[in-house]
């Protein structure tokens, strides 16, 4: 990782240091209902609280006068609420559980007594959505570390929502496989650390681009690829994933495909983590026995990471207390890591030039073009072994081709530079040349094709319930990677290994205010994107030499130079600020949301590779 990547990071973090020392909850699931007595009455100034059963944290509001309340603002997980009302017995209904960016109803029933009487109810496993229309599917934490997914990425898991599809099909070499009519990045072929991940999943018919994704209430969506998200996170960082096909909140809108939302692991009072290693290496792998493969994978690959998360000690500055006391039900923390190593140098056979004839266009070619790439000191294939193959196996017929030691021999060079020969058969003609000269001109080879990635995502979340109406919260993911790649189509040449160098983030900060038991407010920002520049991270690379592919060959392309493309090399960099803010205003038993959206978009990418 560069000294760059280095400097951003120290920039970023010093952002979210200052939004979490200035400041749990940064969500927008809640729980609403009405209160009643047994004959189904509304109950007005019922005091409703409601506990946080993982972090201790408590709000109270009061039923108004149609008997309803809402409490909104948290986090995915356990609750419990308890009602009173004079006259009536204390109703605690316990292990209410509330799903990621969702409203759960739950409805109290009051019996006649005396307040200090207390009626526990347990709350039903299975809920029937009451809330709202949309079609969706919360995904838990418990769920994501124990269904399968390729490369552990949780937005693999968005096919099991009602109203999408997604096979999850994968190409034989074990890539991604996109959607016809749907150009762009594809899925995640790099496990979590892809730099941009679309996913191939359609909502009711939508394109794919047309998917939204979310980390906190706050978008990770790339500005160029559409559905495409720059943050996959670790399954240790996900608490849960919701996932709406269809009808969505006005909250939710600019997109008309799948809402993803993934809300992060959050710590609470009790300290946890978790710790995986997976590891697979070629003596660990099954040859392929189909006919001409008969090989092994040559594949090493080292996957691990984990998780730790609990209360914090915190500053108090009030007097007569100590400078630091107990972070429990104020102040918590949570952080995993997961980093993947592979290394692959799988093989292939094909046709080169032979290093006898780049010497020979040297010493008679010298000064030229051709004369110029072959000096290129890491020109040369990565040649295992030469396989002794004849002329028919090549395509050649005995007047176009000879066996010589080392190869087989086309002619030889004639004429002068800058003129051309005369198309035909013979000596002195462009088949032959000057004829044959007993110099293998091209040799059948197996070549070594070394790849390498290395990637790492650390997250980390700070929540603090600064007042009983104040609560502050800040979530990181950082993924930098190292990927370098033999480029097999130019026959594995050094020249031709493109190194990228790459650094995708994501950092939101969130405060949420309760004014009173009827009105709430939450502000976001978020500051996300990725960067990454090829031509600085390939100095031994030779740009300079362009893509020459020899054609007219029985076989395939005979290809030098490095791959270039609009992209390749690449010198990408988006980055994106998303402000919003939310107010939330309970007016008897209607619900009035009001809000703004300000995002600022910068791209400063540069198509090199295609000049």
């Amino acid at each position: 990782m560069g000294i760059k990547y280095i400097k951003k990071w120290t920039a970023v973090f010093v952002i979210a240091l200052t939004f979490a020392v200035v400041a749990n909850a940064q969500f927008k699931a809640g729980i609403q209902g009405s209160v009643t007595d047994s004959a189904g009455a509304s109950i007005p100034g019922a005091t409703v609280t409601i506990t946080n059963k993982d972090t201790g944290e408590v709000k109270k509001t009061t039923s108004s006068g149609d008997g309803f309340y809402r409490f909104t603002g948290f986090a995915p997980g356990n609750y419990s609420i308890s009602v009173e009302q004079a006259s009536f017995k204390t109703s605690l209904i316990d292990n209410i559980k509330v799903d990621a960016e969702t409203v759960r109803g739950v409805n109290v029933e009051l019996e006649a007594g005396g307040i200090a009487e207390v009626v526990t109810i347990e709350a039903n496993v299975a809920v029937l959505e009451t809330e709202d229309a949309s079609i969706r599917n919360t995904i838990s934490n418990q769920e994501i570390k124990e269904l399968p997914q390729t490369g552990r990425d949780p937005y693999e898991l968005a096919r099991l929502t009602p109203g999408i599809f997604g096979d999850g099909a994968r190409s034989g070499s074990g890539a991604s496989s996109g959607f016809p009519n749907s150009p762009g990045p594809g899925g995640s072929n790099n496990s979590i650390f892809q730099t941009e991940n679309q996913v191939a999943i359609s909502a009711n018919g939508q394109r794919v681009d047309a998917n939204n994704f979310q980390i906190d209430g706050v978008s990770v969506n790339s500005q160029t690829n559409g559905g495409g998200a720059i943050i996959t996170p670790s399954q240790e960082s996900v608490k849960e994933v919701t996932i709406s096909s269809s009808s969505y909140s006005a909250e939710d809108g600019r997109n008309s495909g799948a809402v993803v939302k993934v809300v992060s692991q959050n710590g609470t009072n009790d300290y946890h983590g978790s710790l995986f290693y997976k590891h697979n290496e070629p003596s660990l792998n099954a040859f392929n026995k189909f006919p001409g493969f008969a090989q092994r994978v040559n594949q090493r690959q080292k996957q691990f990471g984990g998780s730790f998360g609990g209360p914090l000690p915190f500053l108090n500055f009030g007097e007569g207390v100590p400078p630091f006391i107990s972070g429990k039900d104020k102040l918590f923390f949570f952080f995993s890591y997961e980093g993947l190593r592979s290394d692959t140098s799988n093989t292939s056979q094909a046709f080169v030039e032979t290093s006898q004839y780049r010497d020979l266009v040297q010493q008679l070619r010298p000064g030229g073009v051709t004369a110029t790439a072959f000096g290129d000191p890491s020109i040369a294939p990565r040649i295992n072994s030469v396989i002794p193959v004849s002329c028919a196996f090549a395509g050649f017929g005995a007047d176009r081709c000879r066996m010589v030691n080392g190869g087989l021999d086309l002619g030889s060079i004639t004429g002068t530079r800058g003129n051309y020969l005369r198309l035909g058969g013979g000596v002195g003609n462009s088949d032959i040349g000057g004829g044959f000269d007993t110099i293998p001109d091209i040799q059948y080879v197996e070549l070594s094709n070394p790849n390498s990635f290395k990637g790492n995502q650390y997250f980390s979340r700070i929540d603090f319930n600064a007042t009983a109406k104040d609560n502050f919260a800040v979530s990181t993911f950082f993924t930098p990677t190292l990927n370098s790649g033999a480029d097999v189509g130019g026959r594995s040449r050094p020249l031709g290994d493109i190194i990228s160098d790459r650094l995708n983030f994501s950092v939101a900060g969130i405060y949420n205010r309760t004014f009173s038991g009827t009105m709430f407010n939450q502000f976001r920002v978020n500051y996300s994107g990725f960067s990454f520049n090829e031509v600085e991270s390939n100095p031994n690379a030779n740009f300079g030499i362009p893509r020459i592919e020899v054609e007219g060959l029985p076989f395939d392309r005979i290809r030098f130079g490095a791959p270039q493309g609009e992209n390749t090399p690449g010198i990408l960099s988006e980055k994106s600020i998303d402000i919003s803010d939310t107010f939330n205003w309970v007016l008897g038993n209607h619900i009035l949301k009001i809000g703004a959206q300000f995002k600022f978009d910068v791209n400063d990418s540069s198509i090199v590779g295609g000049a």
